[in-house]
């Protein structure tokens, strides 16, 4: 009998602390950004990791980084990790999970506004995001964020509390591409891209060095055996409106007192160089 994908993965908790399980991305990174990934901006902690923005591109501007967890085929179940964001304005703190280099599911926050996290499926090279209002300044302490994928919906959750359901998007299945899941802090200069959403970095001139903090990171993978704990199904009326995404009706149902869910067509470039850089890092490594 062969072995349900879904329910093959092995949980993790990774401290963060060391990097022997993750691939440091290096030496490059979107057109679109102002930053190229480099493993001198990727640093281990007492605390976790850190990752900050620099000045020894030479291909960019700006070095960023990002991390990948080497596990691969990773599948439906809860996604979380504890982060600090920068309140550097043009900078991006980023948790996803990621296949193909046209399926992605997001979390990220901004130094433009650092009361807001952005929610985000990619699927089919379409991007479907919305804003949570926040309960507190991400850059000033830890918080928890967190994504439950499952076969008929995504949620979001942020210190433990479900602030996003969506169940109008679909999903690629797992057994149908190489799902892995990574973190990184990148920066935005053009201002063409992304000013509405992230704002236009500008190192600073007082010293500070613009830096995102990253700790536990964990995953506990769903099996297909297992309820879906009350949250809404995928029917047919779902897959009807799938066809109408992009309608004043996003059919994304925020569950929480968490503050009010935006998605402006002006954001739309929305981080969709994450998918081409972490693709690119999966065709070099793996």
């Amino acid at each position: 009998m062969a072995l349900n994908i879904v329910d093959a993965i092995e949980p993790f908790n990774e401290s963060l602390t060391s990097h022997d399980n993750f691939i440091i991305a290096h030496n490059w990174g979107p057109d679109r950004w102002g930053c190229s990934f480099t493993r001198t901006q990727v640093h281990e902690t007492d605390d976790g990791t850190k990752i900050t923005i620099g000045k020894d591109s030479d291909r960019k501007p700006y070095s960023c980084g990002e991390l990948i967890y080497r596990q691969a085929n990773l599948s439906y179940g809860n996604y979380q990790i504890e982060m600090i964001a920068s309140n550097i304005v043009g900078q991006v703190t980023s948790f996803f999970l990621i296949a193909n280099g046209d399926t992605e599911i997001d979390i990220e926050l901004t130094g433009l506004n650092n009361r807001v996290g952005w929610m985000n499926i990619w699927n089919d090279n379409k991007q479907n995001p919305v804003s949570i209002d926040l309960p507190f300044d991400s850059s000033k302490d830890w918080h928890s964020y967190q994504f439950e994928w499952r076969p008929q919906y995504v949620a979001w959750s942020v210190d433990g509390n479900v602030v996003l359901n969506r169940s109008d998007i679909r999903t690629t299945p797992p057994d149908q591409a190489n799902y892995k899941l990574a973190i990184n802090s990148w920066t935005q200069v053009q201002p063409e891209v992304n000013i509405e959403w992230a704002g236009k970095f500008t190192y600073p001139n007082d010293g500070r060095i613009p830096q995102a903090h990253f700790r536990n990171i964990n995953y506990t993978p769903w099996s297909s055996n297992q309820s879906n704990n009350g949250h809404k199904q995928h029917t047919d009326d779902d897959e009807s409106n799938e066809a109408g995404l992009n309608a004043p009706k996003d059919g994304s149902q925020k569950i929480s007192n968490a503050g009010g869910v935006k998605s402006p067509e002006s954001i739309l470039a929305i981080g969709s160089g994450a998918i081409v850089a972490v693709a690119m890092a999966f065709t070099v490594w793996f």
